[in-house]
């Protein structure tokens, strides 16, 4: 799963079935940008280099996938508690921002 950011404004979550992965995919953009593209859309915040992303947001945005998805959802989750990538009120899970070309 990742959040796509591009210009001017727009941030979409794709590739929700794959949950191995969460990450922002901004590439070419700057930390001004994607913090503005994610605040519109809704999705999140940037802070310290890093994306915080609303986890009933991307929760939502897997509303089509299979059942058995919310587990897998929530174990996913769980992973970034244990990591230390859940903030203190669960609402926001950390994701790598990634500006790659």
């Amino acid at each position: 799963m990742y959040v796509e950011v591009s210009p001017p404004d727009g941030a979409a979550v794709k590739d929700q079935e794959n949950l191995r992965e969460l990450a922002v995919r901004a590439g070419g953009l700057v930390e001004q940008d994607v913090a503005h593209a994610l605040a519109a859309a809704g999705l999140g915040t940037v802070d310290a280099g890093h994306a915080w992303l609303d986890v009933e947001q991307l929760r939502a945005s897997g509303a089509a996938q299979p059942p058995q998805w919310t587990d897998g959802f929530d174990g996913m989750i769980s992973f970034a508690k244990s990591r230390g990538w859940l903030s203190h009120d669960g609402g926001s899970v950390r994701a790598h921002i990634d500006y790659g070309e």
